[in-house]
């Protein structure tokens, strides 16, 4: 069956999905009628401002590791792991060796307990944040540097769809402040994302997806939640 473009007034609930949403969309795109615009240079500009500004919003370091404690804006007092039970999902290695890595740097602290279930023990190691791995948390996650704009590389569109306007962007990023205890080798065995950050190594090409809304450009809310990860 042919696909069919979505009509104007369904752009925005799509858009909400997810990014890969953005490249059906763009071959159902259009040239904005009548609308003036902006050129090369003035997309540069104005992506660069709102990447830039993106970038700026979260104040101390907004390069974090991937949430244990939470996500989004809950945040939870403590992490529970069975000791005997199967890996749980992470980057890098199973959750128990990442709150390992993290207890070995003095940012989280467990306490291990015994628990039955089903006639069955269990060993539970329960973790929570330190004062010092509180001081480098922002919400649910531990962060370790500091990102900031280097420079938008290119970018695909803007599509457009009624007054709805959208754009893949791809920038780079150089970071400063990067914590001691992010450059542990058990911090960078759990949290491999983390290696070419802490090691300088070439800047990662990032993606991110930029619309047009009321309040002019801004990155995408979905967006927001994949990047610096």
């Amino acid at each position: 069956m042919a696909y069919r473009c979505p009509k104007a007034g369904q752009a925005s609930l799509l858009a909400t999905t997810a990014l890969t949403t953005m490249t059906i969309l763009a071959a159902c795109a259009t040239t904005p009628g009548g609308g003036a615009m902006l050129g090369k240079d003035g997309y540069r500009k104005v992506f660069s401002e709102v990447l830039q500004k993106s970038l700026n919003a979260q104040s101390g370091n907004n390069v974090c590791l991937p949430p244990l404690f939470g996500f989004g804006e809950t945040i939870n007092e403590s992490v529970e792991v069975r000791v005997d039970g199967e890996p749980g999902p992470g980057t890098g290695g199973s959750r128990q060796a990442q709150l390992k890595a993290l207890e070995s740097v003095g940012l989280v602290t467990g306490v291990e307990s015994v628990r039955k279930s089903n006639d069955k023990t269990q060993r539970i190691v329960t973790y929570r944040r330190t004062e010092q791995g509180v001081a480098n948390s922002v919400g649910a996650s531990f962060c370790y540097a500091r990102a900031e704009l280097d420079r938008v590389v290119k970018w695909k569109g803007p599509i457009v769809l009624g007054e709805y306007q959208a754009a893949f962007v791809y920038y780079t990023v150089k970071t400063t402040h990067v914590q001691e205890w992010a450059r542990s080798p058990a911090i960078l065995a759990a949290f491999p994302t983390a290696v070419p950050i802490v090691n300088g190594e070439p800047a990662k090409l990032r993606q991110v997806a930029i619309d047009l809304s009321s309040e002019g450009w801004d990155v995408a809310e979905y967006s927001k939640l994949l990047q610096l990860q």
